[in-house]
């Protein structure tokens, strides 16, 4: 008898907070997401506000209060660093968001994100992209990467209907996220190397042409969980 495989879960998303430089820190965020979330404080900062120290108590299960004590040049900075470095070892596979408005970091994070690590930087809370996706480009995300991508999603909905899918329909669209995942990872050297191949793929997968609303939804979708990006050339990658 061959069971069933379980449910994809969503990837951990690790937030981590500069508090010395972005004050404003927003919970809400957190909601019934997979989130862990890092306030990083520097030894100066000797005082919390109330409002806030009541909102990090309510979601004491997945928030992490670090305050430095000894102060020094940048020393946050590492301390964070050496945060992310561990929590990377730990779930290379998860989503990592850092809050800064400092570029120094960004550095550190191409060096990640080159060894296929989801790890970006945001400017504020109100930016993370897994909260309000697609209201802001993220500070290490290239602008040219949306716009191509959204390009060639209107070509493909033009094309919608132009040929007949040839797997079993799907129900929803987490059923057809579950179902195009658990095939690439099975077949990792079939995966799709151009947008529209990918397009005709997953069409294939979950029943339906491609360019048609499911289609592009399964897309949308991978890309939320972060298992799907696409370059300035709009060549997709996968993070499976």
């Amino acid at each position: 008898m061959i069971l069933p495989s379980p449910p994809l879960s969503a990837p951990m998303n690790h937030v981590f907070v500069d508090f010395e430089n972005v004050h404003e820190v927003d919970l809400n965020l957190i909601g019934a997401k997979a989130v862990s979330f890092t306030l990083m404080v520097g030894p100066k900062q000797t005082k919390l506000n109330t409002d806030l120290v009541e909102r990090l108590m309510e979601h004491s299960a997945c928030v992490q209060l670090v305050r430095l004590k000894t102060p020094g040049k940048n020393a946050l900075d590492f301390a964070l660093a050496d945060y992310l470095g561990r929590a990377v070892l730990a779930d290379p596979s998860a989503y990592f968001h850092l809050i800064a408005r400092d570029t120094g970091y960004d550095p550190l994070i191409e060096h990640l994100r080159e060894r296929h690590i989801n790890v970006r930087r945001y400017p504020s809370c109100a930016e993370l992209t897994f909260n309000r996706p697609g209201k802001t480009t993220p500070t290490s995300e290239p602008a040219a990467m949306k716009i191509v991508a959204k390009k060639a999603t209107k070509k493909a909905v033009a094309k919608k209907g132009t040929k007949k899918a040839v797997g079993k329909k799907v129900s929803s669209v987490e059923e057809g996220t579950e179902r195009v995942v658990k095939n690439f990872r099975d077949h990792p050297k079939a995966r799709p190397v151009k947008r529209k191949t990918l397009l005709t793929k997953v069409g294939d997968l979950i029943g339906e042409a491609p360019g048609g609303d499911q289609v592009l939804a399964v897309i949308e979708r991978m890309t939320e969980a972060g298992y799907l990006t696409f370059n300035e050339k709009d060549v997709p990658k996968y993070n499976l």
